[in-house]
């Protein structure tokens, strides 16, 4: 059997990391777009990196809910056909300091919230009909309110080796945040500790074998470090392939 590959990426480079008072305005402030300008720069990097180190396609491709984990990716990546699938438990982390910049969500940024979920799949139709094939909003629950770092952990490390083990064989792309990234390099037990990921870094790892039993510990025990892009570590450079 062909060996399985895993890719766990960051976002593009974030609207208000370049226009604070975008925020200001935003009906759901914590859904960021990317920054029109410099959407191809950093993710055609990414493909760049990602084609040089062998990863010439993805048989399929799980994004989190949010506006800036999907736009324009398969353009760079030169795909077009391939099904791309929204997890809830792909989401940022849910703590109030992230969605809402603030100690404790007031109860209007909680109905607000609230309001973003559940008119979810129709309020996304429009940014999922972009892609050849409607991407398609997979059934599960969002997580928590408040969540922290450590829960948004174990919930990255259960949900890529679960959805992992539904394509042996294949090559999967994970489009979420910072702190999945970082969660896939220790799992992945590549070397260095992350100090931080940066627009559209990536950790890459294979296995040549299917997932075993025995949950997410077991799924990544049987995968090793491939390639890493844009993580930088207290022991080694950004960008370096290893394994």
């Amino acid at each position: 059997m062909a060996a399985t590959l895993i890719v766990v990426l960051r976002h593009g480079k974030r609207e208000d990391s370049a226009n604070p008072g975008w925020l200001q305005t935003a009906r759901y402030p914590w859904d960021t777009p990317l920054v029109a300008g410099d959407r191809d720069a950093y993710i055609s990097e990414a493909a760049t990196q990602l084609q040089k180190h062998g990863v010439a396609g993805f048989d399929a491709v799980y994004v989190s809910p949010f506006l800036r984990t999907a736009e324009r990716l398969l353009l760079a990546l030169g795909q077009r056909d391939v099904p791309v699938l929204v997890h809830k438990a792909l989401s940022e982390v849910h703590d109030p300091g992230l969605l809402f910049r603030a100690r404790a969500p007031s109860l209007a940024q909680r109905a607000r919230l609230w309001l973003w979920r559940s008119t979810y799949n129709r309020h996304s139709r429009p940014q999922r009909q972009c892609f050849a094939r409607k991407a398609r909003v997979l059934p599960g629950s969002w997580p928590t309110v408040p969540e922290s770092e450590r829960e948004a952990g174990k919930r990255y490390r259960a949900v890529i080796m679960q959805l992992a083990a539904l394509h042996p064989g294949q090559q999967v792309l994970f489009v979420s945040h910072g702190n999945s990234v970082q969660v896939a390099h220790e799992a992945l037990r590549c070397p260095g500790r992350v100090q931080q990921v940066a627009f559209c870094g990536y950790v890459a790892g294979r296995s040549q074998a299917p997932p075993p039993e025995g949950g997410p510990a077991a799924g990544w025990a049987a995968f090793e470090g491939l390639c890493r892009h844009g993580v930088d570590t207290l022991q080694s450079e950004p960008g370096e392939g290893y394994g």
